[in-house]
């Protein structure tokens, strides 16, 4: 009777209310998965020999920022663990998959906006989890241009951007939580290795520089663009000429974006001027007329069917 008011907080029932409105599921299945999802956890009683989950590591973070490669780097390192090899939601991933491992790895960048109802869920459980938030240099996201037919076109939203910067703010001070640049993943990969391996509390069998070499058939590689090693030209690519109008834009767009750079370690504070994106190259030039209506008409086209 004492557990009662534990799991009227912290239950299954008591927080899959705030994730509903994350994933719209028809009522018949949520319900079906409400009743079902106990008989997945029946591992963490530890009975009939089975292996109580102990830590979650759950990856997330803004949309082209290396997720699915932290993700391939962390799976190969830890192949005993309860591995996806595919997005898989951090609640689903707890509350609705097969598991007898110590330790799940679950994938999904959307989860970035969404992790208060996995720590209701997770307080009060032995289960540790553990957030691991990916982030790349705006600038770069938003020069990233995709196929799309016979053309190509941006694929960086900025109001998409915005929604994710704002969840950061409220994220990454948690202590459950932990920031990895991508530019430092592909850039000094052994360093921050150590760094995951030292938060996660796990050793990797595969150093993340050595990922590419194991054949993992089970894994989506379509968003990797094949495998190879971690590649530092991939960085700061937006300083490129070809992309001088695309800035601009950006520029005017999202205003608050100096102030982010610099937040995010992308800048150093300028001397009480405002930011002057010359120094790499740019002028953001505020008598476009237009900018802001080009950015908001090319954007998001990665979140359309081509």
């Amino acid at each position: 009777m004492i557990l009662l008011p534990k799991l009227a907080k912290t239950g299954y029932f008591a927080v899959k209310h705030k994730v509903d409105q994350f994933d719209k599921w028809p009522a018949w299945q949520r319900v079906r998965r409400g009743f079902q999802a106990p008989v997945y956890r029946i591992a963490d009683t530890g009975l009939f020999g089975l292996t109580p989950l102990q830590t979650h590591i759950l990856i997330c973070g803004f949309p082209g920022s290396g997720t699915t490669l932290l993700q391939l780097m962390i799976e190969n390192g830890l192949p005993h663990a309860r591995r996806f090899g595919r997005e898989r939601s951090g609640w689903k991933a707890a509350t609705y998959s097969r598991r007898n491992h110590s330790v799940l790895i679950s994938k999904q960048p959307r989860d970035l906006l969404r992790l208060q109802p996995l720590r209701d869920f997770y307080r009060g459980r032995p289960a540790r989890l553990k957030v691991i938030v990916m982030i790349r240099d705006p600038r770069d996201l938003m020069t990233v241009r995709r196929e799309c037919g016979q053309t190509s076109a941006y694929s960086g939203c900025p109001q998409l951007w915005k929604t994710y910067y704002d969840a950061l703010l409220r994220e990454r001070d948690q202590p459950d939580t932990l920031v990895v640049r991508f530019e430092d993943l592909i850039g000094q990969t052994h360093s921050e290795q150590m760094r995951i391996e030292a938060f996660v509390g796990h050793r990797m069998a595969v150093p993340f520089a050595q990922t590419h070499e194991v054949p993992r058939e089970d894994f989506d590689h379509s968003t990797l663009r094949g495998l190879r090693p971690p590649d530092p030209t991939r960085i700061a690519r937006w300083k490129q000429p070809a992309h001088r109008q695309r800035i601009n834009e950006v520029m005017q767009w999202l205003p608050e974006l100096p102030e982010a750079l610099i937040g995010m370690g992308y800048e150093a504070p300028s001397s009480g001027l405002a930011f002057q994106p010359q120094a790499q190259g740019f002028q953001a030039d505020h008598a476009d007329g237009g900018g802001a209506a080009g950015v908001h008409a090319g954007c998001c086209v990665s979140h359309t069917t081509c």
